[in-house]
């Protein structure tokens, strides 16, 4: 009987002590859990040219004795994470079902943009951006997620016939904005608005989608779009979120939390506008 030894090293994954799952545990008792997702439903906001959600209750209680719905909806539904093959032709070998499955753990910095009031079509510029940056207490690094909050999701997510300016209208990010996160090498950029970097004013695209055609995607940052709640974050949390194992898959839908201490020593949760 052959065994796992012979003929090459034991690849078996090695386990993990017992006193470290133990404190693993207790850390996570202690720190408190942030929603980032959207609630799945019908009426959602969307990209506008993409299909729209659709809930089916095909089985019921009544008729078939337990309870089982149906959805049809795109990769790219609610919070979300884009893929390089989303956009990029060259790229259809790095598609969601290739991301290593622990890739969306990580640190995250939040960028709160929301003093600057940016309107449909108005970028962030990497002057803002730097601005944040240096006056917190530490800076966005290599292997974080940015996270920038807009003001757009508690403001502009709805899921009446109002939800088409949520996808039509958004801020987004000037080149030079793109070029200063990437050259931080984080792991992701996110935010609360459809398209992350993408400016749109009444569904009409008002410069191109830098972070996705130049350099977010082509240097496996991956996008992280339609983020909720970014105003209950600090300027640090711990982010995590698993996509679908979708088989060539252009992007998923995620389940996105972030944990944050209870109560923040390092930096105060950042003030609304309004506030400001």
């Amino acid at each position: 009987m052959s065994t796992a030894s012979e003929g090459g090293s034991d690849n078996r994954p090695k386990e993990v002590a017992p006193n470290s799952l133990a404190v693993l545990a207790s850390l996570l008792k202690s720190l408190s859990f942030i929603d980032l997702s959207p609630t799945i439903e019908p009426g959602m906001p969307r990209w506008v040219t993409h299909p729209p959600l659709v809930i089916n209750p095909t089985i019921n209680h009544e008729h078939d004795d337990y309870y089982c719905q149906t959805l049809f909806l795109p990769e790219h539904t609610g919070s979300h994470i884009d893929a390089p093959a989303h956009i990029h032709a060259s790229m259809m070998d790095w598609t969601i079902d290739t991301v290593g499955i622990n890739t969306f753990f990580a640190p995250a910095v939040l960028f709160d943009l929301r003093p600057y009031n940016l309107q449909p079509g108005e970028v962030a510029t990497a002057e803002m951006l730097e601005d944040i940056d240096s006056k917190a207490t530490s800076g966005l690094g290599v292997g974080d997620i940015a996270l920038l909050n807009f003001g757009w999701w508690e403001r502009y997510w709805v899921v009446d016939r109002k939800w088409r300016f949520y996808g039509e209208n958004t801020p987004g990010l000037s080149e030079d904005a793109t070029i200063w996160l990437a050259d931080r090498k984080p792991v992701a950029v996110g935010a609360d608005t459809v398209a992350v970097d993408t400016p749109l004013r009444d569904g009409v695209e008002v410069q191109k989608a830098y972070g996705h055609f130049e350099h977010f995607l082509p240097r496996g940052i991956y996008i992280i779009e339609c983020l909720a709640h970014l105003d209950a974050l600090p300027r640090r949390s711990f982010f995590i979120a698993l996509p679908l194992k979708i088989a060539k898959g252009s992007g998923s839908p995620i389940r996105a939390i972030a944990l944050v201490e209870p109560s923040n020593g390092e930096e105060e949760k950042p003030a609304k506008a309004e506030d400001q």
